[in-house]
């Protein structure tokens, strides 16, 4: 393939998605004015027409909005009880007590680290040296290593004795695993109750626009619908919407016969160009932008002030009704 021929291709294949994305989105509009006409709210009344149509996805739809709603409101319930009871302190609340109590932790951890920072405290204090309870005898080698060991942590302790130190150590560890246990709890706390608060808001604020959050489900299941069986509600679309329902079907068919060009025509005629098949390549193209010809009639017009009278195109000025 010549680069003068990379060009021309590269020219048909970019008109030919442009003009595919130009339909594409004018499908999607006329789609959502469709859908809005036949949908403007999910009252009894509008259910009914469109019951009458021939959709099914309405069946038993207001008892399920229904259903969701008596859902949320029981679970909004649910959280703002969670709330006052078992969450009960406000959030301003919950961080002065854990700021208070993390201080007295804080507090009691210089001291403990001094203790520990000898490497045999921790054994003196489950020995229980200073106490009755220390079984090491004078002739023991341990009981001067124990000694010498305490005589060095009060040092370090500014020359307090072993067991005042010791049941301050005890003390500390005691009020330290407390106060740890209650400053984890209030986390958790402040953890769940920021997650249910949140729930809540979330729920709220469904709850608010509940109508309008089933209004668009109904919507995109009336378009799924539609769009899987055209040819089953089209007769009664045009007598319920007929301007719409008429832009809907027309966009429906130009984006898709612009889908069948590229699988009929263009696709066929760029692999039999790339395979040297050229004959067959040119009258393929041909074909192909003599379709194409008829569908830039229907493309949206390149001034935005511009308007194409689609009608008028299609029964050429006469009476549609004829």
């Amino acid at each position: 393939m010549t680069a003068r021929d990379d060009t021309r291709w590269k020219k048909i294949l970019r008109e030919h998605d442009e003009r595919g994305n130009r339909f594409r989105k004018s499908y999607q509009e006329k789609s959502e004015l469709l859908v809005r006409e036949l949908a403007p709210d999910i009252e009894e009344e509008t259910l009914v027409v469109l019951r009458e149509i021939g959709f099914t996805f309405i069946d038993g739809l207001l008892k399920k909005i229904e259903k969701d709603r008596h859902a949320l409101q029981a679970e909004l319930d649910s959280l703002e009880e969670k709330l006052t009871t078992e969450l009960g302190h406000e959030p301003g609340c919950l961080g002065a007590e854990l700021e208070k109590l993390s201080g007295h932790h804080d507090a009691l951890q210089p001291f403990l680290k001094k203790c520990f920072a000898h490497p045999r405290f921790d054994e003196l204090l489950l020995d229980g040296y200073g106490t009755e309870a220390y079984k090491k005898k004078i002739w023991h080698l341990s009981y001067y290593l124990d000694r010498r060991a305490a005589r060095e942590i009060e040092k370090m302790c500014d020359g307090r004795s072993f067991s005042a130190i010791r049941s301050e150590a005890i003390q500390a560890l005691e009020a330290s695993k407390v106060l740890k246990e209650r400053i984890e709890a209030l986390k958790l706390k402040r953890k769940l109750r920021a997650a249910a608060e949140k729930r809540k808001r979330t729920v709220q604020a469904r709850l608010e626009s509940h109508k309008e959050i089933w209004l668009a489900s109904a919507r995109r299941k009336l378009l799924e619908e539609l769009e899987s069986d055209t040819s089953r509600f089209l007769d009664k679309l045009l007598e319920t919407a007929p301007e719409n329902a008429y832009e809907w079907r027309l966009n429906k068919e130009l984006l898709a016969e612009n889908a069948g060009l590229w699988s009929r025509f263009l696709r066929p005629a760029q692999e039999a160009w790339q395979s040297g098949k050229r004959a067959s390549s040119d009258l393929l193209l041909k074909e192909y932008e003599e379709f194409a010809e008829s569908l830039k009639r229907f493309d949206r017009p390149r001034k935005p002030e511009e308007s194409v009278d689609w009608k008028g195109i299609i029964y050429g000025g006469r009476d549609e009704s004829l």
